[in-house]
Parts: C-alpha cells; structure tokens; sequence
C-alpha cells in the first residue's frame, strides 16, 4: 500500500510546493519594491508596515502652535480599526495630574472619589480640548475617533477585571499597550504595540530637553480609586491621581493620510510630515 500512496503524493506535493514558490517569491519582490519606493502614506512609514525600508524613519513631525514636534508612527492597525497610531516621542513640557483633588488638598481623597477613573477626567479633557487645538489644521483634519478600552468604574477599587470602550481623539495608553505584563491589579486595555514589546528602555520618555521623567498612563489601579499606573525611567510605578507627571499624547490618523518630506534649510536635515496643501 506504501508503494502505490507514495509516486500519488509526490505527484501532489511536487505543485503545490511549487505554487507555494511562486507565491513566497511574489510576496518578497512585492516587499522589495515598495522598500525602495518613496513613503507616500503615513501608513507607508508605520514601526509594524513590514513593507517600509529598512533605513525608513518610523518618525513624522507634526505642527503644534506652529512647532514642528516628532511623533512615533507606531501601528497601521490601532484598536483594530486600520487606522494609524501616532505617539508624541517626547513628553509635553507642562505636567498634569489625571484627576485634582476634590477636596483641595493634594492626595487627600476619598473612596468615593474615583480619582484614577480616566473618562471625563481632567486629562481626557485636556487632551481633547487645549492641547488637540495646539495641533495644525492638517493634521486635524486627517485625525479620526479611536476606540479606546478603558477600565470600567466599577473596577476600581475593588480588583475588578471589567473594562468599557470609549471614543476619542486623542488619549494616554495604557500600560498594556506600552508592554508592561498583566497584572492581579489592572486591567488589560488593548493589544501590546509591536514597538514597545519586550524593551523597557523604548517606554521611557523625556521632556524636549532630554530630562527623563515618569509619565502617566491611562490605566488605574484596582486596589484603590484613586492610584493610577505610569512609566518611570527605570521601572513602571503608581501615582496618586492629583500627582503632576508627564503626559504623552497618542492620536490616530487615517492610513491614506498623505505625507512628504521636508528639509531644514540650517541643518540640511530631511524627515517626514504631513501634506500641508
């Protein structure tokens, strides 16, 4: 029996791994075309495209109070959406709590309070309000609504594992999706970014003059109302919400949002930004 299956599956196997050849060598002449073609997209230069060149910056500068400020292109597929994550590269220069103080005296809360819940907090305000009018017109007009995983209120403080969606503009990530591991006292918020996975070194952040310091996240600690996660320069950590830490805005743009290049008459340096026209 043997030898009557075996000429039968080879005569199989012999085109199918042929087919498959053929497929493997169309696939990666694809991939070294569209290597050596100009980024045209924002989606083109994304960390996680593997069809960017291998020399592409995955960095874009965006206009903010007329500033050209670099923004990491994390992710072509953010909350499963298609649309294209962006994250400030250095933390604002101003500080922030999440949530002050009810009561007036700072980290003087109460159970009641739900300072680390982050819908409506003073950070989501801020963020969806002064600091996206910072930003110029085109990249306003090429933002879109992200669906952002949060952790429910009636999680917090009790260790709870029940999360909600919320739509916004722009956002903190969560600790989850900077790579720090799970734990019994969070929530998980999102996916992990490809970029962030295994490298601790890529969380941390610095203010424009090269000063590293801890910056929120959006996620709280269960164990308490008023704890919420951030990212130290050696180690994650939690602060009380009324606490001013950094803050690292994330947005997402459409993957068709076009882009060029643009080149600084002093240092002759070229990076990419939006098409402005």
């Amino acid at each position: 029996m043997r030898k009557i299956w075996t000429p039968i599956l080879l005569r199989v196997a012999y085109p199918v791994a042929f087919i498959m050849l053929l497929v493997f060598i169309a696939w990666w002449g694809h991939v070294l075309i569209s290597r050596i073609q100009t980024p045209t997209t924002i989606a083109d230069i994304a960390y996680d495209n593997i069809r960017r060149a291998r020399n592409t910056d995955y960095r874009i500068f965006i206009e903010e109070n007329g500033v050209l400020v670099p923004y990491l292109v994390l992710t072509t597929n953010y909350s499963r959406s298609s649309n294209v994550l962006l994250l400030r590269e250095y933390l604002l220069d101003e500080r922030k709590p999440i949530n002050p103080s009810p009561h007036g005296v700072e980290r003087l809360w109460g159970w009641q309070d739900f300072g680390a819940y982050y819908p409506d907090s003073h950070m989501d305000n801020f963020l969806n309000t002064e600091f996206k009018t910072r930003l110029g017109n085109a990249t306003i007009a090429a933002m879109v609504p992200s669906d952002v995983v949060v952790t429910d209120k009636d999680s917090i403080g009790v260790g709870g594992l029940t999360s909600r969606i919320i739509t916004r503009y722009v956002f903190l990530l969560s600790v989850r999706e900077l790579g720090v591991p799970d734990s019994s006292i969070n929530v998980p918020e999102g996916q992990v970014l490809r970029y962030f996975r295994g490298d601790f070194t890529k969380r941390v952040a610095t203010l424009s003059d090269g000063r590293p310091i801890p910056y929120w996240t959006r996620s709280p600690s269960t164990w308490e109302t008023c704890l919420v996660f951030t990212v130290g320069v050696d180690s994650g950590g939690i602060g009380t919400a009324d606490v001013y830490s950094g803050v690292r805005p994330a947005f997402a743009l459409s993957r068709t949002t076009p882009i060029t290049t643009h080149t600084n008459s002093i240092t002759d340096e070229t990076f990419f930004v939006l098409c402005w026209e």
